[in-house]
């Protein structure tokens, strides 16, 4: 900005000194035109700062390794919408808790394009709550405010396990109190009053010389349990997201219910029971917005 403001000082000598040669009606108008020219540039900055306008355009669905881009669209209502702007924007990594911050220069009606790092999974949060708007000449500026948050999830791609699971290593199988007095399958406790006479076990009763009772029991599945464990390694991370994501969307095709338990270290496990898609993609995004522990807190 000092720049131009030098260069219209020189030109307003420049113009003094073609009055004070030319003396005609020339020379009056370019003189004219100099000295009113700021004041004509920053009453149409006046105007254009309330008018000015910022949008954005957020890609969806966004994966790894996807080439991605988060748009910020610069518009204006007044006639008079001729106008630079500088957006200062600050790009959070919420895995990696860092922030990089950017100034964006754009022109009314121009779109400016910043790319999302997609080399991770995570979760980027784009934060915009100030912009500078110029006059077309960049004489004079104007701040004003922004209210401008938008997350871009970058998600994992299923990637298939060292080792595919087996259905029978995953099925943990337990036994339940059963409802129905048919079960082949029972166990035998001590007669207490108000116990149905026909489910007493009279010939182990009759062996052990006391009343006992037989009561049903069922076969049940418990859950499967899928362990992520968290650390600053953003390739191992990927890795492990990619291998938990295909091996619950096995489990879900199976119909077998599971959890996933994200276990940070020095903090509490974050457990996630996982009955269905939703379920999964409920869990996968909050996993992506966990911060991950620093180098240092593993020494702790």
């Amino acid at each position: 900005m000092l720049k131009n403001w030098c260069i219209y000082i020189l030109l307003c000598l420049a113009g003094i000194v073609f009055f004070l040669v030319y003396q005609m009606w020339l020379a009056w108008f370019c003189l004219l035109l100099l000295l009113v020219f700021p004041l004509a540039s920053l009453t149409v900055l006046l105007i254009n700062v309330h008018s000015c306008k910022i949008e954005t355009i957020v890609p969806k669905a966004v994966k790894i390794h996807d080439e991605a881009e988060v748009g910020f669209q610069v518009a204006g209502n007044s006639m008079l919408s001729l106008f630079i702007c500088r957006i200062y924007l600050s790009v959070r990594d919420v895995m990696a808790d860092t922030t990089i911050k950017k100034k964006i220069e754009s022109h009314q009606g121009g779109v400016h394009f910043y790319p999302v790092d997609t080399a991770h999974c995570g979760t980027f949060v784009f934060e915009a709550k100030k912009v500078r708007v110029y006059d077309l000449f960049k004489l004079f500026f104007i701040n004003k405010s922004l209210n401008i948050r938008e997350e871009v999830v970058v998600r994992p791609v299923p990637e298939i396990p060292k080792a595919i699971p087996q259905m029978n290593g995953f099925k943990a199988r337990m036994l339940r109190k059963s409802s129905s007095t048919y079960s082949e399958i029972y166990d035998v406790r001590d007669y207490v009053a108000g116990d149905p006479i026909k489910n007493i076990h009279w010939k182990l009763s009759a062996k052990k010389d006391k009343t006992l009772i037989k009561e049903p029991q069922e076969e049940c599945f418990g859950h499967a349990r899928i362990y992520l464990s968290l650390n600053d390694e953003r390739d191992a991370i990927d890795t492990k997201l990619g291998e938990v994501l295909f091996t619950s969307n096995y489990f879900l095709e199976r119909d077998i219910m599971h959890r996933v338990r994200v276990l940070p270290p020095k903090k509490r496990e974050v457990s996630f029971d996982i009955q269905s898609q939703r379920d999964l993609d409920t869990a996968i995004l909050r996993i992506l917005h966990m911060t991950l522990p620093k180098e240092d807190d593993h020494d702790e």
